[in-house]
């Protein structure tokens, strides 16, 4: 997984996902889901992302990570100059994530 730098960090002006992973693990049976697996992107102030992908695809975890609603157990995600987990009331306002 590609780090983060500190000197990266002032120039992000949107949002950027770094290797963000989500695993669902079952209560009733040993298996697990793996929903994200390492993305990355990098959407800066104006732009629009498309999601798309067939059901299960993690299309919706995605989001839930960013918006806060779901941990990520690896990677990392900034919205502009904060990281999501510091920050995280930050980050919903500049997204105007309703909750």
């Amino acid at each position: 997984m590609k780090l983060e730098q500190k000197g990266d960090v002032e120039n992000v002006n949107g949002i950027r996902c770094l290797g963000l992973s989500k695993t669902y693990k079952s209560v009733m049976h040993s298996k697990s889901t793996e929903a994200l697996k390492g993305v990355y992107f990098t959407l800066q102030k104006g732009e629009l992302l498309g999601v798309m992908g067939h059901n299960g695809a993690g299309k919706s975890t995605l989001i839930n990570v960013l918006c806060g609603l779901v941990y990520k157990d690896g990677g990392n995600a900034r919205i502009f100059d904060s990281n999501i987990e510091d920050n995280l009331r930050y980050c919903r306002k500049r997204m105007g994530v309703v909750s």
